[in-house]
């Protein structure tokens, strides 16, 4: 693995099982590299030099899976958290073997409008509106409360919403068709998106938003 960002792997085996392979790789990433039953038995003969992580795991297995965390000021990359290697047809695996929250928010809302014409006047005035559509997110917010903006956006995503920190932060956003970690990083740079992306179909799956503590000040 090469030391400098972005990573990239060289592999020389010459019948060797894929699992010394893949423990090589965890070892370097300080992450779990898992196999499913069928590719733990399976030898491979690679020869390839200077490629990233994505492309090295499509010449190991069939099916890759990668689980990461995107967000924060210090972290223009996404960080893989896992590795999952399967072969085709194989079931996929879960999608909280990794990604794992400790509570959800829930959200209690009431509309004190009455009739249509109130509730057409609050859709206009609206200073929130968050759609999702063809894995696009649009985003308009005027003072609300980050921690409200963050709880719709997953909703309407249909992820988990995980409040590890209290925020007070209220923000004013307006942008259209954002992919949903462009949309993160937009937000606020202590939000941070857990998602899996298939390496075969080259799908990405959210998982989890969840807002974080800013880091302490060093002095």
């Amino acid at each position: 693995m090469s030391k400098s960002a972005p990573h990239t792997f060289t592999v020389k085996a010459k019948d060797a099982m894929l699992g010394e392979i893949t423990g090589e790789i965890a070892r370097l990433l300080k992450i779990p590299v898992s196999l499913s039953p069928l590719m733990a038995k399976q030898r491979v003969t690679l020869d390839f030099s200077a490629m990233n992580l994505e492309a090295s795991l499509r010449l190991l297995a069939p099916q890759p899976y990668v689980d990461y965390v995107a967000g924060g000021e210090d972290s223009p990359e996404p960080k893989a958290l896992a590795v999952y290697l399967h072969a085709l047809n194989e079931r996929p695996p879960s999608t909280t073997d990794t990604v794992k929250g400790s509570s959800e928010v829930m959200l209690i809302e009431g509309n004190t409008e009455e009739g249509t014409d109130g509730e057409e006047k609050k859709k206009e005035e609206d200073p929130l509106k968050i759609t999702y559509a063809g894995r696009q997110l649009s985003v308009r917010a005027h003072q609300q409360p980050l921690t409200i903006v963050l709880f719709k956006v997953a909703s309407e995503v249909g992820v988990p919403f995980e409040m590890r920190y209290d925020s007070t932060e209220l923000i004013d956003v307006d942008f259209s068709n954002y992919s949903i970690e462009q949309a993160v990083r937009r937000l606020s740079p202590y939000v941070r998106l857990y998602y899996r992306s298939d390496l075969q179909t080259f799908e990405i799956q959210p998982l989890r938003i969840a807002l974080v503590a800013p880091a302490p000040v060093r002095t």
